[in-house]
C-alpha cells in the first residue's frame, strides 16, 4: 500500500511539472508570436491577410495559456486533496517532501501571476 501512495506521487509530482513546462512553453511562444505579429504590421510587403493569420494564432496561443493555467489549478487542488487523504501514511521520505515543496512552488508561481 505504501508503495501504491509513493508510486502515485511520484507520477502526481511529474504530471505537475510536466503541467507546468507546458504553460511556461505557451508564454514563451506568446512572446515569440507577439514579436512576429509587430513585424507583420510593420513590413508593407505583407498582405492584411497574412498579419490577421498571425493575429490568429496569437490569440489561439493565448487561450492555450488560460487553459494551461486552469489546468495547473485543477491539477493542484486534485493534488492537494489526494496529500490530505493520504496524510497519515506520510512517513518524512523524500518523496513526500517533494509533493509539499513541488505544490509550494507551482502554487507561489501562479499565484504572482
Amino acid at each position: 500500500m505504501v508503495l501504491d501512495i509513493k508510486r502515485s506521487l511520484k507520477i502526481k509530482i511529474d504530471a505537475l511539472k510536466r503541467l507546468e513546462k507546458d504553460y511556461i512553453l505557451y508564454k514563451k511562444e506568446e512572446q515569440l508570436q507577439i514579436e512576429k505579429v509587430e513585424r507583420f504590421k510593420a513590413d508593407e510587403t505583407k498582405d492584411i491577410y497574412d498579419v490577421k493569420k498571425q493575429v490568429e494564432i496569437l490569440d489561439e496561443n493565448k487561450t492555450m495559456i488560460i487553459d494551461s493555467v486552469s489546468r495547473v489549478t485543477a491539477f493542484l487542488v486534485q493534488f492537494g486533496e489526494f496529500l490530505e487523504e493520504h496524510k497519515d501514511e506520510d512517513d518524512g521520505s523524500d518523496i513526500w517532501k517533494e509533493s509539499f515543496d513541488i505544490i509550494d512552488q507551482i502554487s507561489t508561481k501562479f499565484l504572482g501571476e
